[in-house]
């Protein structure tokens, strides 16, 4: 009888422990916005032309990037993190 009390409560254990962690990943994954990585959005960058690139930022959902446009302009770029598409491009006078 002893045997099967402790069986049944390692079971319960094991069974709660299994549901903290996947409600664990569950969370994380929400928090964590997806997207491109920092290194893929400076090559989608540079592949459009851009260069010295400076800063790139997260912001949730999209990039904060200093660079060097294709006609040798210095900007603030706003990146969609998903597709790494430019979003907003405004001259960086600073």
């Amino acid at each position: 009888m002893h045997n099967r009390k402790l069986i049944t409560l390692t079971a319960a254990a094991a069974l709660m422990a299994g549901s903290a962690t996947a409600m664990a990943q569950t969370d994380n994954s929400q928090t964590m916005p997806s997207g491109m990585s920092i290194g893929e959005i400076a090559s989608a960058l540079e592949d459009k032309g851009y260069t010295r690139i400076d800063s790139i930022d997260r912001e949730m959902d999209r990039y904060e990037v200093d660079a060097t446009d294709p006609n040798g302009q210095r900007v603030e770029l706003t990146v969609d993190a998903r597709s790494g598409e430019v979003l907003r491009s405004e001259r960086d006078d600073d």
